[in-house]
């Protein structure tokens, strides 16, 4: 997985997370899962991310405390402030792999859901 989709599948359970920020109630077992397999993938992607293994460990850990505190809670946070914590584990990790500048595989092209034309990725220098 590329920077780029590693990147792209942040902001996706990011959005996900942050949409359960109005109702929090509907935030079930099942859809906690659902996140915590999602956050499994970006962990997968960072895991091949070339960068070296200090910073790659430092953004695995960071994920990894978004799923402990997304599966159980800490602290006695309240569902919300539960929310808000991994949104912003999730945000700071993609800062951090946005700030490397790792290449893209050379012409990738990837066509965007609501533009019917292809683009070369905005996140690519």
């Amino acid at each position: 997985m590329s920077a780029c989709a590693v990147l792209r599948r942040i902001e996706k359970v990011s959005q996900r997370v942050a949409n359960f920020l109005d109702t929090p109630g509907r935030l079930t077992p099942s859809v906690v899962n659902n996140l915590l397999g999602e956050i499994e993938t970006v962990i997968g992607g960072v895991r091949n991310l070339p960068i070296s293994s200090k910073e790659k460990r430092r953004i695995l850990r960071h994920l990894q405390e978004a799923q402990v505190i997304l599966r159980n809670g800490r602290l006695g946070l309240r569902v919300v402030e539960r929310l808000l914590a991994v949104v912003q584990i999730l945000q700071l990790a993609g800062f951090k792999i946005q700030n490397k500048k790792l290449p893209c595989p050379p012409g990738k092209v990837t066509v965007f859901p609501s533009n019917r034309f292809s683009t070369i990725c905005s996140i690519c220098p």
